[in-house]
């Protein structure tokens, strides 16, 4: 190796010189397109410890090195999440049909790059695109997009206009004993919920960042009637804020079927390959979510299908197929997927929600095959009747018998679980009579029906169907009656939802508008 010693106008010593030329070539490392502050981290903890970092950084500057590597760093890493008025620009960037990804994200990154040049040191955006692009690992794999960003890890940082309510803030953490929402924890999200209602909020963000595919989003519901008035009460109020501000759950683990009605309160769900629920088995709450499930599926039978499984398991894909999830997105790329819609939320109103679902349809990917699609056309021979109260429940039971697959066996064995078949007979019941009933009807037979059942699950249906469900919402969950307001079906919605040939040349985004108008 030739030596390296000192010429004349160079202020390094020939020692120096030798040092850093000696110890050190940038591609040995893959380190050509590297920062200085990169390069003098990687030579001081790897080459040699000792090393005066200061005159190394000086040496490093007299290379042919871009000066604005180190500008392109301040910008990935500045906090336009909190920047004063930088949420100002979010409805421009929104304001567009496309909802692709990566068009999203190239006017995500103008905005910042006019933000950042206008307000903290100047910045040519295409220059920093082209940068980009010839430094960015080539892709080695055709499908690699799907999973770029999966190693981005969430900022952690809460935004000021997003009211983010964690449920892991507030459920117990047992060790020997199962999981429980109790009382004291739904009142607790409650009263959380209630400060979306403060005037610098501009959405709703529930989350659980404390869960897996095993650790539930939402457990099973404590077996107490105060706790259960204490749930109905508070899917009242996210459903009464949905209305002037936008609610987003992000359900990422498994959800009981005695607390999913909190999932379905709220217009914007989106979900991860951990969400899951089951209807099955559910004797403590046997109509939980009574009125989505009766209203909101689309196809005739599907509920009736869904609520007499034996052990049906709802991922996403039949979340999404439902048109129950509005959003798919991998658990490993959730952290940062969230991050970006949590920033759309913080645009202004009235921009608030279109921005916040355009961000979410982005990084929403396809959850996979739904298994209820494909017993669609069986469903709708078998169980739609049921449904529409043409057919009985026993009568299903004998054509199942002479439909010979798996699943119509899984219902066979409805007869020989009096108690599950006890279960379902309530549950086709109480959805024939709910389909025609205004949401606060319903949810005062689902509370009044539940707490029947408890006493005496041996009761027929038909009895339970007609106890106390005359009684008025507001006494049963113990409110004043002012204070309950609860928003309705629109009612053209519920006509267009039992004939949609009806309503076949009227403008069904006008009917979307719609409001509850009280004329008292």
């Amino acid at each position: 190796m030739s030596q390296i010693s000192q010429v004349e106008g160079c202020t390094f010593s020939t020692e120096e010189l030798q040092k850093f030329h000696k110890f050190y070539t940038w591609s040995s490392a893959d380190l050509d397109l590297s920062t200085v502050d990169q390069r003098i981290d990687y030579f001081s903890s790897n080459i040699d410890p000792s090393i005066d970092t200061q005159r190394l950084r000086e040496w490093l500057s007299t290379m042919d090195l871009p000066v604005v590597d180190e500008l392109y760093s301040r910008f990935d890493a500045y906090d336009f999440a909190h920047a004063p008025g930088f949420n100002n620009l979010l409805a421009e960037v929104y304001n567009t049909k496309d909802v692709n990804k990566h068009e999203l994200d190239l006017r995500m990154e103008q905005a910042k790059a006019r933000y950042y040049n206008e307000h903290v040191e100047p910045f040519n955006c295409e220059e920093y695109r082209a940068y980009k692009e010839a430094s960015a690992p080539k892709p080695v794999c055709p499908y690699q997009h799907l999973w770029d960003h999966g190693d981005e890890r969430s900022t952690g940082r809460r935004l000021d206009n997003v009211c983010v309510v964690d449920l892991a803030d507030y459920l117990d953490q047992p060790v020997d004993s199962k999981e429980l929402l109790t009382l004291a924890t739904v009142s607790k999200i409650h009263d959380a919920i209630r400060q979306a209602y403060e005037e610098q909020y501009y959405a709703i963000a529930i989350i659980n960042s404390n869960t897996d595919d095993s650790r539930p989003f939402l457990p099973p519901l404590e077996r107490q009637q105060e706790a259960f008035a204490a749930l109905l009460r508070l899917q009242i109020e996210l459903r009464q804020l949905n209305q002037s501000k936008p609610v987003v759950v992000f359900a990422s683990g498994p959800v009981d079927a005695s607390t999913i009605g909190v999932v379905l309160s709220t217009a914007d769900v989106i979900t991860t390959d951990n969400f899951s629920v089951s209807l099955s088995p559910v004797q403590e709450f046997p109509l939980a979510a009574l009125y989505d499930w009766s209203t909101r599926l689309e196809y005739p039978g599907t509920a009736v299908f869904i609520a007499c499984h034996p052990d049906l398991i709802l991922r996403s894909s039949e979340w999404t197929d439902l048109g129950l999830g509005q959003g798919f997105i991998a658990h490993r790329n959730l952290a940062s997927s969230m991050d970006r819609v949590l920033l759309a939320a913080s645009c202004p109103p009235p921009s608030t929600r279109d921005a916040l679902r355009k961000a979410y349809m982005a990084e929403s990917v396809y959850p996979g095959p739904s298994k209820i699609s494909v017993w669609r056309p069986e469903i709708e021979r078998y169980f739609a009747p049921v449904s529409q109260g043409i057919k009985s429940l026993d009568e299903l039971i004998g054509e199942l018998s002479e439909f010979d697959t798996a699943w119509a066996r899984k219902y066979l064995a409805l007869i020989d679980d009096k108690e599950w078949l006890a279960v379902a007979r309530l549950r086709v019941a109480a959805l024939r009579s709910a389909r025609d009933m205004e949401y606060s009807r319903v949810l005062a037979m689902e509370f009044a029906v539940t707490n029947a059942w408890t006493k005496d699950s041996s009761l027929p249906a038909d009895v339970l169907i007609k106890s106390p469900a005359d009684d008025s919402l507001s006494d049963i969950l113990n409110v004043p009656k002012p204070a309950v307001d609860i928003p309705d079906e629109c009612p053209f919605a519920k006509m267009y939802r039992k004939n949609p040939e009806r309503f076949r040349q009227i403008d069904l985004q006008q009917i979307t508008k719609h409001r509850h108008v009280d004329l008292q």
